[in-house]
């Protein structure tokens, strides 16, 4: 039963996937178009192909990961200034997509369990 459980990804690591591939189809036209340019003005192909690659390469942000990483350790660094902890950081973003946050005495929401 708990195999059969899916987890969802958040909707920052949704953007990011579509950042990405968004990235790679500028890359793959930005190489066929420097390539054709390439061939057009009668250089040779394999250094066309060399430069068209290695500019395709230089348009993935290296970073970006790290980035998002610094960006949410920041969020949780700011939550726990107002007694907010979480335990993984994907949590912060999907928390700050939260319009209410329900919450009870007895336990129920935590534990999921009813007690007496």
């Amino acid at each position: 039963e708990l195999q059969s459980v899916t987890t969802r990804k958040s909707p920052l690591q949704n953007k990011i996937d579509e950042l990405g591939k968004r990235l790679a189809y500028l890359s793959s036209a930005a190489i066929a178009l420097i390539a054709l340019l390439g061939v057009i003005l009668g250089r040779p192909f394999l250094e066309t192909l060399t430069v068209a690659v290695s500019l395709a390469v230089a348009a993935i942000p290296e970073g970006l990961p790290i980035c998002t990483t610094v960006t949410l350790a920041l969020g949780v660094l700011r939550m726990s200034k107002r007694n907010a902890i979480v335990k993984k950081l994907p949590v912060v973003e999907s928390l700050g997509c939260a319009t209410a946050i329900c919450s009870d005495k007895t336990g129920t929401l935590t534990q999921n369990e009813m007690t007496a």
